[in-house]
Parts: C-alpha cells; sequence; structure tokens
C-alpha cells in the first residue's frame, strides 16, 4: 500500500513542478509562488485536522520533529527549488532535486539502521551519475555569455533543496513513530515552512508583488498548492505504513513526469537534450532500483 501512496506522490509532485515553472513565466517570482502554494497546503491541512484529530495529540514532545521537518521542507527547500526552476528550468532542476531520495535513504541507514544491499548500491550510483551529467549540462556553454558561463552557480538552489527534502523525511518518519497522525504531522510541516516563508516574503519585500496583476496571474501557483496538498497528504500516509528506503524514492520519481510535460508544453523555453534526458533516466532509474531492493 505504501507504493500505491508514494506512486500518487510522484505524480503529484510532477504536476507541481510542472505548473510552478509554467506560473514563474508569467510571474518570475519563487518566494510569491512558495508562499501561495504553502497558504493552500496550511489551509488545507488545518480544515482535515479539525475534522479528524484529536485535541490530545496537540503536544510539543509530539510534534517538535514535525516543526523540524517542515524549517527544512517544504519551507527553505521549496523556495530553494523554486528558484532553481526559474534559474535552471524543470528539466535540469527537477531530477536534481528529486535525488532527495538519495539523502533519505543515508539517513534511514546512519539513523534508523535500515539495511542496504549491492541492489540499492546501484541505484544510488545512477542517482550520482545522473547528477553529475545533468551538472555538466547545466555548464556547459550554448554560447559565450557571461550569463551562460555562471549557470554552474545555480545548482546551489535544486541540490541544497534535494538535501533539505532528504533529511527533512528522515524527522517526518521519526515523528510518525512518535505519534501515528499523518494529517497531523504534515499540518504541522507545513505551517511551518508557511511561516519560514512567510517571513522572508516580508523581509525581502516581495509581499509587495501578491497584489501587482491580480489573481488570474498567480492561477498556476493556486493549482500547484493543490497539487502538493495530494502530495504531501500521500507522502505521510505511506511513510506511515512503511520504510523511508521504499517511500521516499518513489516519491521521488517524478522528474521523469515532469520531463515529458516540459517537452509536450514548456518546449519553446526548456532546452531538453539527450544528456538531460539520459540523466532523468538514470536518476530515475537508480530511484526505481532503490525501491525494489527491499
Amino acid at each position: 500500500m505504501e507504493i500505491i501512496f508514494a506512486l500518487i506522490a510522484s505524480i503529484a509532485f510532477g504536476f507541481d513542478v510542472y505548473l510552478i515553472r509554467r506560473g514563474l513565466i508569467e510571474a518570475p517570482y519563487p518566494i510569491v509562488a512558495a508562499f501561495i502554494s504553502l497558504t493552500i497546503n496550511i489551509t488545507f491541512f488545518v480544515t482535515l485536522s479539525l475534522f479528524f484529530v484529536p485535541v490530545n495529540l496537540l503536544k510539543l514532545d509530539l510534534i517538535y520533529l514535525f516543526i523540524i521537518a517542515g524549517l527544512l521542507a517544504p519551507g527553505c527547500a521549496r523556495w530553494l527549488s523554486y528558484k532553481g526552476l526559474e534559474t535552471l528550468g524543470a528539466s535540469i532542476s527537477a531530477p536534481i532535486v528529486n535525488s532527495d531520495s538519495l539523502f533519505s535513504v543515508l539517513m534511514a541507514l546512519i539513523f534508523l539502521k535500515e539495511p542496504i544491499n549491492g541492489t540499492m548500491g546501484i541505484g544510488i550510483m545512477g542517482v550520482i551519475i545522473g547528477i553529475v551529467l545533468l551538472s555538466y549540462e547545466t555548464g556547459r556553454k550554448r554560447n559565450k555569455s557571461i550569463a551562460e558561463r555562471l549557470r554552474y552557480r545555480y545548482l546551489f538552489f535544486p541540490i541544497v533543496a534535494s538535501l533539505f527534502y532528504g533529511i527533512s523525511v528522515l524527522f517526518r518518519k521519526l515523528g510518525l513513530n512518535l505519534m501515528n497522525s499523518p494529517i497531523l504531522g504534515a499540518t504541522f510541516t507545513s505551517g511551518t515552512s508557511w511561516l519560514v516563508i512567510s517571513i522572508l516574503l516580508i523581509t525581502s519585500r516581495n509581499h509587495k508583488r501578491l497584489f501587482q496583476g491580480g489573481i488570474k496571474r498567480f492561477a498556476y501557483f493556486f493549482m500547484a498548492g493543490g497539487a502538493t496538498c495530494i502530495a504531501w497528504l500521500s507522502v505521510f500516509y505511506a511513510l506511515r505504513i512503511g520504510r523511508i528506503a521504499i517511500v521516499a524514492p518513489i516519491s521521488s520519481s517524478s522528474s521523469l513526469f515532469t520531463l515529458f510535460l516540459s517537452y509536450v508544453f514548456l518546449r519553446r523555453i526548456e532546452h531538453i537534450s539527450l544528456k538531460i534526458v539520459v540523466a532523468t533516466i538514470l536518476i530515475v532509474g537508480g530511484i526505481i532500483l532503490l525501491s525494489i531492493a527491499k
């Protein structure tokens, strides 16, 4: 059952990346995109909690792990991943962010003593090789402009986002081991993230952009928020009943789906080369190996 939940999350995350990338064309403000999508998330999960979560679970010693998870991701990680979408595009940024399962598996191996075998090792190598290929494609000069040569530095955004997402999964799993409530876990994780993004939005003075151009300009961000509601709820239910080494790789395999959407709908602005396709297949293939190596 955890595989089904993880697959649902993967598809929803794929839509999220495409919708955000599409929205950033009309409104190139990653911090605004993160704020809007997280506002949708927190509204959805608080509503669910009011109906389905007992009040006696609202104790700091039960929820603090979810608060830590929320600070990392989707809080800081979502802004970083959206910044990667803006600077690198979906076809390059999404597979790197989706390699968060590599960090999740390593965290589970170290702290939860989840076993690792040869198949998982091959999967990890596939993810690493795929990231290296994407890094090469990112820095390859398609012309001699300074802007192209500096694209290497933008790898910081998806790589750190991937790290934060991966570590956050560990804290979510630990939290669910203490409190068996995926809904409340998702509520406090998204709520903490919303506070982080709200502070960043105000301190960077980007809050004024929320009132520029009307709601229609941010329509894709609202739809992305709906997609991530489905994704995060599915992830938490998958983590409640399954191992990180299985759930994280499958839920992070959305980059292949994102690549397809980018090719169909964003081919005028997305550069999808053979190296990007091969790298994405290596990353997703590595993720699949990680998921079947139980």
